[in-house]
């Protein structure tokens, strides 16, 4: 259904074939529009000569006493009437339209009108300048431009207001989307806005169609960057064996700390709290890695251990060795998400525990910011060890050993914590 609707009536023809003279009177004196079979007089005093360009478009007759030409329309076309007057040679453009186009052209100057904005006519098309302050009236103005766009040029701005408020809601959306690259540019009437990062298709169609605006995917600057990976490994134990209750965000330090002074400062600056909670801190490993978006990483911190593998084959016992990893990996892999750097991070700790291996395995992802420090993970184990001390010589006999000889058992808890921070590599 279109938005203009045109009326077919002669009875309305002929009302709007008497509007061009009263209601657009800043058309211009050298343009005039005739619907076909409509008659015009054009003024034209002080006329020494006239000549028609195409006499099958109009029909024509003069009349010196009143100094007037009658025009009328013969066929839609377009033809130009010279006039050659004591003050010199003036030209006159004339349109001949179908009824049916000279209605729909002027209804639609009309609407514009009534949006205060300045109509020229130039036969069929017309130019509407101007600005708009009303919201209401730009999405007005966006459904007649939709639809008029090859008749109408539109050379109408936003005031800054309105600008504002358009844009500001393209922003304030989109950021509470997940995007967080947003640029948009005005020209006239139409929005266009660029973004980074992963598009939601159906949400961008949905706030194009609403404000009327263009949205354009575009390449992320951050793909096209080298970034530094530094991660620290801190271990905190407890020498008691007790479950540490405290963690590292209870001592006089921050998470940047551990980048820039090291775990030394952190050590000094809260040695009598760690004496008191019988607690030792120390650096298990500070891996450093030059990474690009969309490759994985993989640290592994431990080694690979023998275990023998008992098993009979027929009357043969055979020992095999297996070997097995122990320690620490941590799978990374850097993406971007809405234009967002995501870590995509996996940490398998295992341990040697009688006679095989012991461990969990940890899977999740946090969105990084360039130079910001951020835990990742923290694993708490606890580790028993068996020592057996005796007397030196009498501790060798086989059977006083025993009785010379004493047992001790330790336990320690230990936590690992996981921090990260990402640098940008000029």
């Amino acid at each position: 259904m279109k938005l203009l609707n045109v009326a077919i009536s002669l009875f309305f023809v002929k009302v709007f074939l008497l509007l061009p003279g009263a209601l657009y009177a800043q058309t211009l004196l050298s343009d005039v529009i005739l619907a076909k079979g409509e008659q015009k007089e054009l003024q034209v005093a002080s006329l020494k000569n006239f000549s028609v360009g195409n006499p099958e478009v109009i029909s024509y007759k003069y009349f010196p006493k009143e100094g007037k030409i009658l025009l009328k329309g013969k066929r839609v076309g377009f033809t130009d009437l010279v006039l050659w007057k004591k003050t010199g040679k003036e030209t006159v453009s004339i349109y001949v339209l179908s009824k049916q186009k000279f209605l729909k052209t002027f209804q639609l100057a009309d609407a514009l009108k009534n949006l205060n904005l300045t109509i020229d006519i130039k036969g069929p098309i017309m130019t509407a300048s101007g600005s708009l302050a009303d919201f209401s009236d730009y999405l007005y103005l966006q459904k007649i431009k939709s639809q008029f766009q090859d008749q109408v040029f539109f050379k109408i701005s936003l005031e800054a207001k309105l600008r504002n408020h358009i844009v500001g809601q393209i922003y304030k959306k989109l950021y509470a989307n997940g995007f967080s690259s947003v640029s948009c540019q005005l020209d006239w009437l139409d929005i266009l806005c660029f973004y980074e990062g992963e598009s939601n298709p159906e949400f961008l169609k949905q706030v194009a169609s609403f404000y009327r605006i263009s949205f354009i995917k575009q390449d992320s600057r951050l793909r096209h960057k080298n970034y530094r990976l530094k991660l620290k490994l801190i271990q905190l134990e407890r020498l008691d064996g007790r479950e540490i209750q405290m963690g590292l965000d209870k001592l006089q330090a921050k998470v940047s700390d551990i980048f820039v002074k090291g775990i030394r400062s952190m050590i000094d600056e809260n040695a009598i709290k760690l004496q008191k909670t019988q607690m030792e801190l120390s650096t298990l490993a500070e891996p450093e890695l030059v990474v690009n978006l969309n490759s994985p990483q993989l640290i592994e911190i431990g080694s690979q251990i023998p275990f023998k593998n008992l098993g009979v084959q027929g009357a043969t016992l055979i020992a095999p060795i297996d070997w097995r990893f122990a320690g620490l990996k941590i799978k990374t892999k850097i993406t971007e998400s809405y234009g967002k750097l995501l870590l995509d991070y996996e940490t398998e700790f295992s341990r040697p525990v009688d006679q095989g291996i012991s461990g969990s395995k940890e899977m999740s992802s946090a969105l990084l910011e360039i130079g910001v420090p951020l835990k990742i993970f923290q694993i708490g184990f606890q580790t028993t060890s068996k020592d057996r001390q005796g007397i030196p010589f009498i501790s060798e006999i086989p059977i006083l050993k025993h009785l010379f000889e004493s047992k001790m058992d330790s336990k320690t808890y230990k936590q690992i914590y996981g921090y990260v921070v990402l640098e940008a590599v000029e």
